[in-house]
């Protein structure tokens, strides 16, 4: 268990059923907690319930794309530093700059490595843990 990760929260929106599965239990193993979500509808709900710690976005999904999420998340107060990952299987070269410009954390393609994927979640979770600690001093 990674000490940045213990009490993190990470809302994971994915809607392949063995891509969640994957990165629902990378994100656990290393002590956080994972929200997984299939839509942008459900992530929204989730959203005003919590306050995650970092978001893992699909781009392409049922309900619109991982964009739309991150220019609501960027509008709102409680969730504008929230480091934010997009995944993709493909993206459009000009949709990926507007997603850079918005202020993603990082962007990772798929397939996923493990590694890679492990490695950036981690990295997003200490970053906003060192965020929260600065804060509050």
């Amino acid at each position: 268990m990674d000490l940045n990760a213990r009490q993190s929260v990470v809302l994971l929106i994915e809607d392949d059923a063995d891509s969640s599965t994957q990165c629902r239990q990378l994100i656990e193993r290393l002590g956080a907690t994972c929200y997984p979500v299939q839509s942008l509808e459900a992530a929204e709900k989730i959203l005003h319930q919590n306050a995650p710690d970092v978001v893992v976005v699909d781009y392409s999904l049922p309900d619109g794309s991982g964009i739309d999420l991150i220019g609501l998340l960027r509008q709102s107060m409680e969730h504008r530093s929230t480091p934010i990952i997009l995944l993709t299987g493909g993206i459009d070269p000009h949709e990926l700059e507007r997603a850079v410009m918005m202020g993603i954390y990082a962007f990772l393609a798929k397939p996923l490595s493990s590694q890679e994927f492990t490695k950036l979640v981690n990295s997003a979770i200490a970053e906003q843990a060192g965020r929260v600690r600065n804060d509050r001093q």
